[in-house]
């Protein structure tokens, strides 16, 4: 898995990203992204073309969100070459503090998201109850039998 490539990801491609990812809208503490079209992605693709991860981003003025972030095998640090080559995408765009979104019982991104300098910014008590206004088949329990209830936002300021 060392050779490996990070590039754009067409429009069309982030939306099919999106749709084998979750269900829209994407609902974040700060917005829902229902319109692939609004965000842009980068992709991992192995040595053979295969797309093994994405993450997806929108800049707002100087804060940029991560939307989405997905690696397809565990343990071969394609989330972290993702969310770096993100970040210096939206710092070369002059954003200079990002926020990303994930749920209380998602506990293997929150370590993720701290070890690489995000800090916990606020949480939406109960704002599951927001997506699942959005889409009723939510479960109420998540990972590791947590009940799912609550959207914590990280931010990390990367000027």
């Amino acid at each position: 898995m060392d050779d490996f490539t990070i590039e754009p990801a067409t429009p069309d491609l982030v939306g099919k990203l999106w749709s084998d990812f979750t269900r829209l809208p994407i609902v974040t503490v700060s917005r829902t992204h229902a319109d692939p079209a609004q965000a842009e992605a980068l992709v991992y693709r192995d040595d053979e073309g295969q797309v093994r991860g994405h993450v997806s981003f929108a800049a707002h003025g100087d804060i940029g969100e991560i939307v989405t972030l997905e690696a397809n095998i565990p343990g071969q640090h394609i989330g972290t070459r993702l969310i770096d080559a993100a970040e210096q995408e939206l710092r070369d765009r002059g954003v200079k503090r990002i926020v990303v979104t994930t749920t209380n019982d998602n506990l293997r991104a929150q370590a993720f998201y701290l070890r690489r300098g995000y800090r916990l910014t606020r949480i939406e008590l109960d704002g599951m109850e927001r997506v699942r206004a959005l889409k009723p088949d939510v479960p109420l329990v998540g990972h590791e039998g947590l009940p799912l209830r609550d959207m914590w936002e990280f931010a990390k300021v990367i000027e």
